[in-house]
């Protein structure tokens, strides 16, 4: 029996099958419709297409003019004897499975010999080669898959009890689960062959020949892919531009995201803060620290800069970033006030120093515990392949979902529950942060990440067998790389005016952050990608990201060049 039907459960089976959307109530109208007629004894082959197997297939996702149709009465030509089958069930124009509509056969607890020979005869035509043969006299439903048994049926159903017993029917026949069907069915296929091979170098040779025919199909799944997928970018901005502020402070900002929908972030902030920005200001800027990254502080200036081209003041800021009066506080000030702090790594206020260099040094561990972990490793083997089975077929996010992608998400939701915690730890009943205290659970951190490394003979070498295929410079973040700096100048992109004044007024400081790597700076100083310039000095390094610890910045920077302190 075909796996997928026997119950079992792995990873294979995930990937080798779909899950289930729930039906729509109009659906479930038809089909509770169908279940309900009277007189079924007394209808002809040709009402029972009519009225019972028609909807059906629609339910399950058939129609006309769409990629899963269905064709009636084909003429199939047997050693020059003409046959006609009653339907054809096609994905992409390609045959998949049959359906033979009978006579509602009164008393007749099953299909007989002669129905299911008819049908069996038609389903292995060269044309139309299906596995899966369906039939219904209206009063009940049986699905065989031949390659399995021809004595009984994978499923049957009665009519009457449709609705209950529906989604057995569906996650056999519907569209995507038929296409899996027959992946299944190429599987079974060398299971049957290669389970009976006794030279191994065969093995080897098939596997090579398998590799090279689908190498072949690389440039026609793209063209599928070309004609077929589109990005989901419109659809996660419009979802952006809707969404409510907690979604806004507490996922959205905490992680980068393509530019069109990081402008709309941008957008929806600033349209949640008319009439009044007092909440949204309280969200992202409460009086005492809350878990921030580089990215959500990056985007929490780009805000401010955004708003102040709406109005010159506001309802409220927090004391550290009004310099002034809190109430009506002016905005141009405090933005000059944030994008130097953006600048110089908040070099002049301690505590979101201290919780940003937790962030940092959080996500290197997270990511270097995912690394190093079997454990983790094929837990994003196993996330994928439940990702493949949920996700729709036909869709971006299909298209680019991948292990790896898991193994991100994993990291990301490590240390963002680990970063709330360290924020937590070190804030006092009356709302102050313990910056001392901050200081001793920081450089613990820096003492694990060592740790950590010491122990991978050569991380960057490993990196490469085990990249993540991400873009994000997660390694280097606050240890020789101003990430925030970067994205802080790269989303003031669109603001000629504040980059105007950065140049202007606070050239030097974005030299500094041209130092640690950035192109966004470099590009605003007119220093071309390939040439070279000059790194920032350890022991400023050491004084931005590492407390002045410079043997600590030393060691660390070592072990992720792959190479022992």
């Amino acid at each position: 029996m075909d796996q997928f039907f026997s119950g079992k459960l792995d990873i294979e089976t995930f990937l080798l099958s779909k899950r289930l959307e729930l039906l729509s109530g109009d659906n479930v109208n038809i089909l509770k419709r169908i279940q309900d007629y009277s007189g079924v004894e007394e209808f002809n082959e040709a009402e029972v297409r009519s009225y019972v197997i028609d909807p059906i297939l629609r339910v399950l996702g058939y129609d006309k003019g769409t990629p899963f149709s269905t064709s009636l009465e084909n003429h199939l030509l047997f050693l020059g004897q003409k046959r006609r089958s009653d339907y054809q069930i096609h994905l992409w124009k390609e045959n998949f499975w049959l359906l033979e509509a009978k006579r509602p056969q009164v008393g007749a607890a099953s299909f007989d010999y002669e129905d299911f020979s008819q049908a069996l005869e038609y389903s292995v035509h060269p044309t139309v080669n299906a596995a899966l043969i369906v039939l219904c006299d209206g009063l009940k439903l049986e699905i065989f898959d031949r390659e399995v048994s021809v004595e009984n049926p994978v499923l049957h159903i009665e009519i009457k009890n449709l609705v209950d017993e529906f989604d057995k029917v569906r996650v056999i026949l519907e569209p995507m689960q038929v296409w899996f069907f027959q992946k299944r069915r190429i599987m079974r296929l060398l299971d049957r062959v290669f389970d009976k091979e006794f030279v191994m170098s065969r093995v080897d040779e098939f596997s090579d020949l398998l590799q090279r025919r689908l190498s072949g199909k690389r440039n026609i799944v793209i063209d599928n892919f070309r004609r077929m997928i589109k990005p989901d970018s419109e659809e996660q901005r419009e979802m952006a531009a809707t969404a409510s502020l907690s979604e806004l402070t507490e996922l959205y900002m905490m992680f980068d995201l393509p530019a069109p929908i990081d402008h709309t972030v941008n957008m929806r902030l600033v349209e949640l803060s008319v009439p009044s920005s007092f909440n949204v200001m309280y969200k992202i800027f409460p009086d005492s620290p809350r878990p921030v990254n580089d990215c959500f502080m990056s985007q929490s200036a780009a805000y401010l800069v955004a708003l102040a081209e709406k109005r010159d003041t506001v309802e409220w800021l927090p004391a550290w970033l009004a310099h002034g009066k809190q109430s009506g506080a002016e905005l141009e000030v405090s933005i000059k006030y944030l994008l130097d702090q953006c600048l110089t790594y908040f070099q002049d206020y301690e505590p979101y120093r201290l919780v940003l260099l937790a962030a940092s040094s959080i996500w290197r561990i997270a990511k270097l515990n995912t690394i190093t972990n079997d454990g983790n490793q094929r837990l994003g083997t196993e996330l994928h392949a439940i990702a493949r089975f949920t996700l729709p077929e036909v869709s971006w996010a299909q298209v680019v979902a991948s292990p790896a992608g898991q193994l991100t998400n994993i990291i990301d939701t490590q240390a963002s529950a680990a970063l709330s915690s360290f924020v937590s730890r070190n804030k006092a009943e009356n709302g102050s942060f313990r910056t001392e205290s901050a200081k001793l659970q920081l450089k613990s951190y820096w003492e694990l990440e060592k740790k950590i490394l010491s122990g991978i003979p050569n991380y960057k070498a490993l990196l490469a067998e085990r990249s993540l295929g991400e873009m994000r410079m997660i390694e280097w973040s606050s240890v020789t790389y101003d990430n925030l700096g970067h994205s802080m100048i790269a989303r003031l992109h669109r603001f000629p005016k504040w980059k105007s004044y950065l140049m202007a007024e606070r050239r030097e400081l974005v030299e500094q952050v041209a130092s640690t790597g950035s192109w966004a700076a470099r590009e605003w100083l007119g220093i071309a990608r390939e040439d070279k310039y000059e790194a920032m000095a350890d022991e400023q390094l050491a004084d931005r990201f590492f407390l002045g610890d410079a043997d600590t910045l030393r060691a660390i920077r070592q072990w992720y060049r792959g190479h022992k302190s």
